[in-house]
């Protein structure tokens, strides 16, 4: 638990002539000597209105806050001055279960049941949900752009390839390997067999693991090896190497 406090001036003349600034910082630092609690830092923010959430003293104050941690303020005043921003400090706080200690309002207690807590706490969650759909369906539209350009959209490179930077090459180190599993597979046709040679020449995947009939299969099905990529259902040529003919891929799955 570490204890923060936090000051506020509205108008640009107090915060340069240091008017209630100094107040409040005095009443902090005297509440935490005289209940001798340890100060880690008092966050300021000057010539800012309280009815606005963006403030670059508070956010940094939200930003190093951790679990059951407390701030002391003079007056909840200086945390916001509208019910908005009183809602989304409160959303902020309650997160890491954060209690506010404000000076002149020793029964102040931001987890006191209030009949409009169950309408915000809707709300907020609503507006968290909706983001997080924006920042998924951002995602969803940058692999379905890449795709469609034939870049391989996210996710792990396949056996035989490898991440270089933003794009997939082929790894030298396995490429080989795919191709020969291709050839043993055309050779006998059984995945038994096939895993039972890839053990006995010494290949391991990606994970140093054998080969299994499962992991054999995923290879033999996977047209990436012949310069296709899948999105969505949608297959779309590739911008990579291949590494497989399609003539014999084409056998094999045929």
């Amino acid at each position: 638990m570490k204890y923060y406090g936090y000051t506020r001036v509205s108008t640009t003349t107090q915060a340069e002539k240091g008017q209630g600034l100094d107040t409040q910082k005095n009443a902090i630092e005297e509440y935490a000597k005289k209940n001798t609690l340890t100060l880690s830092a008092i966050y300021t923010d000057a010539g800012i209105s309280g009815t606005t959430a963006d403030r670059d003293g508070l956010n940094e104050l939200l930003s190093v806050l951790d679990k059951d941690d407390i701030v002391i303020v003079l007056n909840t005043s200086r945390l916001w001055r509208s019910d908005s921003v009183k809602v989304l400090v409160h959303h902020e706080l309650k997160k890491d279960h954060v209690q506010i200690k404000s000076i002149e309002q020793p029964n102040y207690d931001i987890y006191t049941k209030d009949p409009n807590d169950f309408l915000f706490n809707g709300m907020m969650e609503l507006l968290d949900q909706y983001e997080r759909m924006t920042i998924s369906k951002k995602l969803a539209k940058g692999r379905k752009t890449k795709a469609r350009n034939g870049s391989k959209s996210c996710g792990t490179a396949p056996f035989g390839y490898r991440w270089q930077d933003a794009a997939i090459v082929i790894d030298y180190n396995n490429h080989l390997i795919v191709q020969d599993i291709f050839t043993m597979f055309a050779d006998c046709e059984n995945l038994s067999e096939v895993a039972r040679r890839c053990a006995e020449k010494g290949y391991k995947t990606t994970q140093g693991n054998d080969f299994t009939k499962k992991s054999i299969s995923n290879i033999l099905h996977n047209d990436f090896y012949i310069g296709i990529v899948t999105h969505a259902g949608k297959k779309t040529p590739g911008t990579h190497e291949p590494i497989i003919e399609r003539e014999l891929f084409e056998q094999i799955n045929g």
